[in-house]
């Protein structure tokens, strides 16, 4: 289903008309509509309940709306056509229906009390979790980078590396004015702080023997030079609790609903313990077998 709403969502938007709060009077409470549907405020509002995401932009948001809209369109014509009195149609329906109520069930069963994890808990949880909460090593970089691995490109980077090093030279200008890799360039070469692991094993060697100021000599990566200049660099750090927060709240949350969730299933299959009738089963499997000898 989601990949289906993912395609109708590209449809042209000439489809879907989205209004304004106050667009139609006596239609005060309707967001969005398409022909004869609609979307209302309260429709809406349980959507971005059950997608969050969709708050970070309004093209995110309206997306969602017009996605939910053309569902619906199409769920009335489908209904219009009798569609959900088919059989085999109706019971998927009816099975979608008893996920949805199960899931919302053991999600109100599995949530935890307001007030958990206590600040207590949180700490311990931090104590315990240092070796994920710890930063890696990182290095604040600039770099000029040039396309390509052949002779010529490397004499380029030879030369732009002269330059870059001259006393009173401008990295940054330089960088602007000749690197390749444009999201840096336009930002005189700087490429921000970076797990030092998280670069390719060439630049990696590299940096890791110069001093903050330094400019490497060119690096060949898999698709061109580097020029580097390291800025700054940074030792693994442990993650302050007041930053690391939010995360081990959710993390604990999460855990804790998962054990209240298991202890509801076990307590429920002893009460009432699962039969299976093996034989009936086994007639089962030979009845939908395919038929033949095919590989």
């Amino acid at each position: 289903m989601p990949a289906r709403l993912s395609l109708l969502s590209k449809w042209p938007v000439l489809l879907l008309c989205i209004l304004p709060l106050a667009a139609v009077a006596g239609d005060r409470d309707v967001v969005a509509r398409m022909g004869e549907t609609s979307l209302t405020v309260a429709e809406a509002r349980s959507l971005v309940q059950q997608n969050p995401s969709a708050l970070r932009s309004a093209p995110d948001l309206e997306r969602l709306v017009r996605t939910e809209l053309i569902r619906k369109a199409i769920a009335g014509e489908a209904r219009s056509q009798g569609m959900d009195k088919r059989p085999e149609v109706a019971a998927l329906m009816d099975h979608a229906a008893d996920q949805a109520l199960v899931r919302a069930y053991v999600n109100s069963i599995a949530r935890p009390a307001r007030d958990y994890p206590s600040d207590a808990e949180v700490k311990a949880a931090y104590a315990a979790s240092q070796d994920q909460l710890t930063l890696p090593a990182r290095v604040k970089l600039r770099q000029i980078y040039l396309a390509g691995t052949d002779a010529k490109v490397a004499k380029q980077a030879e030369d732009l590396h002269r330059q870059a090093s001259r006393k009173g030279a401008d990295f940054a200008a330089l960088a602007r004015a000749s690197s390749q890799h444009k999201p840096s360039a336009d930002k005189g070469g700087e490429m921000g702080w970076l797990p030092l692991s998280e670069l390719f094993p060439g630049a990696r060697s590299l940096v890791e023997g110069l001093k903050p100021g330094e400019i490497g000599k060119p690096v060949a990566g898999p698709e061109g030079y580097h020029i580097l200049k390291l800025e700054e660099r940074k030792a693994p750090e442990l993650l302050p609790l007041d930053q690391a927060r939010p995360l081990l709240v959710n993390n604990l949350r999460l855990a804790k609903a998962r054990e209240i969730e298991a202890a509801f299933l076990e307590n429920l299959l002893a009460k009432q313990p699962v039969a299976v009738d093996g034989i009936a089963l086994a007639d089962l499997l030979k009845v939908s077998a395919p038929s033949g000898n095919a590989k």
